[in-house]
């Protein structure tokens, strides 16, 4: 019990002797996590009851919403650092074909 709930699926037999081993506990269980139901063995979806799904769902969307998060950090990090870099005159001279077009950290056309 982990705060006051039982957080250990049915299909976990209780009261197994050690001397059996560590398999026969679980036997019934197909799968399980930590605060999630279990399914059994033979069933595809059909043992599966309906938070195992949800659980699933969530964690997926929370993966998602991380990744996102990630890559929106990332991208505002790399246009301060590509803005502080024009700015000091750090950044890498482009060669351009067009000799109207100002070169970065030069503030004028080239001529």
């Amino acid at each position: 019990m982990a705060l006051g709930w039982d957080s250990t699926p049915a299909c976990i037999q209780h009261g197994v002797a050690p001397a059996d081993g560590v398999y026969p506990p679980y036997e019934k269980c197909a799968d399980f996590f930590t605060f999630g139901p279990g399914s059994t063995f033979g069933t595809a979806t059909d043992g599966v009851s309906t938070s195992y799904w949800i659980l699933t769902i969530i964690g997926i969307l929370v993966m998602l919403a991380a990744f996102a998060a990630w890559i929106v950090t990332e991208d505002r990090k790399l246009k301060q650092q590509a803005a502080r870099l024009l700015i000091s005159g750090h950044a890498g001279q482009v060669v351009i074909k067009d000799e109207d077009v100002p070169q970065p950290g030069l503030g004028g056309p080239v001529s």
